[in-house]
């Protein structure tokens, strides 16, 4: 299908554009400072192969430092592609802050949280004390980042610009993090810890570590009120955990494999589940039985039901389900689908996190970007 395209993207340290429209057959670019542009039409065989020609000049501008800002992206636009670069397939991981978003960045020296505003400005790079930063999550209360690095787990306290060792890595190399409102809950060395947000130790759980044809079934995450804790490291089993005392509450057993994430909604009535392996798909559990249940009106209008990634907005009003380039937003009120969009400069995978009300998108080919949903 023929898309017509019209695209700035700007170099910030030289104040050039690169204006790039595509209509049907005909890619037109123009370049140069303000008032000096100067334009190039090429015409191609066929719509795709302009529409090809068309995203391969604008990567090859973001590669050279060019930023797209555009405020007025329409839904399923992009309102930021950013250049980022430096990644490891399945690390894809960024933070909004109220000073700017920290995203995740790997080099062949050292790995850096690159700190950048909503227009695609780096303000700040900061070195990391292991590479990896598998995950990264905001803790309001202390203003600090709680991070999965390298299965070490670490408080990065942004006014001081210091980093704060919570948890050493264990033999097994299982972890997660996972911040609610008042409460903090890490596993590292065997052990899950839940803390209060001056990192006070709460409760102490230990735990086991499960190998199944060479991957290990683990994952965890709190509610948002920090009431109850899911916990997986067996293949088919979720424990829910309440915080307040550390005990097991309620226990989830079914055919899944193992949890590549989850999170509560419904005010914690319902877990939702995103399978890895097995069905690859989304399960969704009642926690009021612990029973499976099947959301209709919230589904991949694809043959394959896959799910990559998937994250709610914050008052859960949307969800959003990844299938490879190909993201989904859902009416999670409504259980209906809103619209779906293509993800751009993607090669297989990319991680994802609501910006705000907008969709933030971190690629494994080096790209991060802000999609108006």
């Amino acid at each position: 299908m023929s898309k017509n395209i019209t695209r700035q993207l700007v170099e910030k340290e030289t104040g050039k554009l690169l204006n790039l429209t595509l209509r049907n057959k005909n890619l037109v670019s123009e370049t140069g400072k303000p008032g000096k542009l100067k334009a190039n039409e090429k015409a191609f065989s066929d719509s795709e192969e302009a529409q090809k020609n068309f995203y391969k000049k604008e990567w090859e501008a973001l590669n050279k430092g060019f930023v797209l800002s555009s405020e007025n992206a329409k839904i399923g636009e992009p309102i930021l592609h950013k250049f980022i670069g430096g990644y490891y397939t399945g690390c894809l991981s960024f933070q909004q802050t109220p000073n700017g978003i920290y995203v995740y960045k790997g080099t062949e020296e050292t790995d850096y949280l690159a700190l950048i505003n909503n227009e695609g400005n780096v303000l700040n790079e900061i070195a990391l004390p292991y590479p990896l930063a598998w995950n990264i999550e905001y803790r309001t209360e202390t203003d600090s980042l709680i991070l999965d690095i390298d299965h070490y787990i670490f408080e990065y306290k942004i006014e001081q610009n210091l980093f704060n060792n919570l948890g050493n890595r264990g033999e097994n190399w299982a972890s997660f993090v996972s911040v609610s409102k008042d409460k903090t809950a890490f596993a590292a060395n065997e052990k899950i810890l839940i803390t209060d947000n001056r990192n006070s130790v709460l409760h102490t759980i230990n735990h086991d570590i499960e190998t199944v044809k060479g991957s290990t079934p683990f994952c965890g995450k709190m509610s948002a009120d920090g009431k109850l804790l899911a916990f997986h490291n067996k293949t088919g089993k979720i424990k829910i955990i309440d915080t307040a005392n550390g005990e097991i509450v309620k226990k989830i057993v079914a055919d899944f494999q193992m949890v590549e994430q989850m999170e509560f909604a419904n005010n914690n009535n319902l877990l939702v589940v995103q399978e890895r392996y097995g069905t690859w798909g989304m399960r969704y559990f009642d926690l009021s039985d612990n029973k499976e249940i099947k959301i209709a009106g919230i589904e991949i209008p694809e043959y394959s039901k896959n799910v990559s990634a998937f994250c709610f907005n914050a008052d859960q009003s949307k969800l959003v389900l990844v299938q490879q380039m190909n993201a989904h937003v859902f009416d999670f009120n409504a259980k209906k689908m809103s619209h779906s969009f293509e993800i751009e400069h993607v090669v297989k995978t990319s991680g994802i996190k609501f910006v705000g009300d907008k969709l933030g998108v971190r690629t494994d080919y080096g790209c991060f970007s802000i999609y108006n949903v």
